[in-house]
């Protein structure tokens, strides 16, 4: 496992120095920010991202600089996030030895090379993990696992999606509330004194000035009409350093976000209170957390007005640690998923960085890229449904838990 696992990500090295260079726009642009800490402060830092995400992005910078070498800043990143990936292997491969489990090794083994050399260009791959091993620890250790995905949000915040999924069991349920308030706390704490208050919140403020990105699901019938009609749209660069697309019917699109996203999170808040009522522990529920988690995430993506190809990166890991816990049935059904997700990552792929051009200017491959799009973007919308789908399934499978009697309770 670990020969294939170093020859795919040989493969994803060779991606990264030649054809897909590209990849590396968003290092080069956390390296040219903090270039300028020192004049400008954290508060005028990479604001688009939480201060925990700026910590991360900074200490290698920090160090490197001391000893004159952030010209390799680049290089290290993309070589921590290797060593991340392979981390996340060797917990893997415990677990596949422990319950034979092996279907998650090989998706792992194909998920990272799947995205291509993004996969290490972005920072995307750590509050993913972090998600991944919360999961895994939930039974043996809530408390643990409620800090895990405390400081996956603290890097991006879409994973305090997970949180509620995670506290649904009620035997570790206080546990779980307990030590993810601390360590959100506490990452608050942090982050205001290092950044004040406002640095705290323009990520959120950030998002919310964005355009309609033209990756995202929204976008996908002005994508397609702009391969038919490119003159009635423009595709531009945004101040948000992403692609966006304006012309008829955008504004309606962008109100149709709104919407969609307050449905799923209905949807998702019924599905909790739904699991906070049934779940007894985390062991009998861990199949009902699992695609909770996954549906979270997944809801979050598939409603927004902005989708990076990078997104991606926050469901491949969780996905991977559910194949390592379900079991029979569950398993099969996850795995099927888990490969339907695969294929959208390398779909993915070839859309960014490969074919991404073709969407930036019309010529004569665009209707084809755009084609791709719509199935991926088909796809995504399709792995929401089908696992806030199961998770619904799974919820109502556990036996309602008996009133008056307290359930078993989970160690950690």
């Amino acid at each position: 496992m670990w020969a294939l696992w170093g020859l795919s990500r040989l493969v994803v090295l060779i991606l990264f120095v030649s054809v897909e260079t590209g990849s590396a726009f968003d290092l080069k642009y956390y390296a040219a920010n903090l270039d300028g800490l020192a004049a400008n402060g954290v508060g005028e830092t990479l604001r688009e991202y939480p201060v925990p995400a700026f910590l991360v992005l900074a200490l290698p910078y920090g160090l490197l600089d001391l000893v004159g070498l952030s010209g390799i800043y680049p290089a290290v990143v993309f070589l921590l996030a290797l060593l991340l990936d392979a981390w996340f292997l060797h917990v893997l491969l415990g677990r596949a030895r422990a319950t034979g489990a092996r279907a998650a090794v090989w998706a792992w083994l194909v998920a990272t090379p799947a995205l291509g050399a993004l996969s290490y260009a972005r920072f995307d791959l750590l509050p993913g993990v972090l998600v991944a091993l919360a999961l895994l620890a939930l039974v043996d250790a809530p408390r643990r696992a409620a800090v895990l995905a405390v400081l996956a949000t603290g890097v991006k915040y879409s994973p305090a999606l997970a949180l509620p999924g995670l506290a649904a069991p009620a035997a570790s349920r206080v546990r779980v509330v307990l030590a993810g308030a601390v360590a959100g706390l506490a990452l608050v704490l942090l982050s205001i004194a290092v950044g004040g208050w406002d640095r705290v919140v323009s990520p959120l403020s950030y998002q919310g000035r964005r355009g309609l990105q033209i990756e995202s699901l929204a976008a996908t019938p002005a994508m397609v009409r702009w391969a038919l009609s490119p003159g009635e749209y423009d595709v531009f660069y945004a101040p948000s350093k992403a692609w966006e697309i304006r012309g008829p019917g955008v504004d309606a699109l962008l109100t149709a976000t709104t919407v969609a996203t307050a449905l799923l999170l209905v949807v998702l808040v019924a599905l909790w209170l739904h699991a906070w009522v049934r779940l007894p522990d985390p062991r009998t529920g861990l199949t009902a957390v699992v695609w909770l988690t996954l549906a979270a995430v997944l809801a979050f993506i598939a409603g927004g007005k902005v989708l990076s190809p990078q997104y991606l990166l926050w469901v491949l890991p969780p996905a991977c640690a559910g194949l390592a816990l379900v079991e029979g049935a569950d398993r099969r059904r996850l795995l099927r998923w888990t490969v339907v997700l695969l294929v959208t990552s390398a779909l993915t792929h070839l859309i960014y960085p490969v074919g991404y051009r073709h969407l930036l200017g019309h010529d004569a491959w665009s209707g084809v890229m755009v084609a791709l799009l719509v199935v991926r973007n088909l796809l995504l919308a399709g792995l929401c449904v089908s696992a806030l789908v199961a998770a619904h399934a799974a919820i109502r499978r556990v036996p309602r838990r008996p009133r008056g009697r307290a359930a078993s309770p989970a160690s950690g």
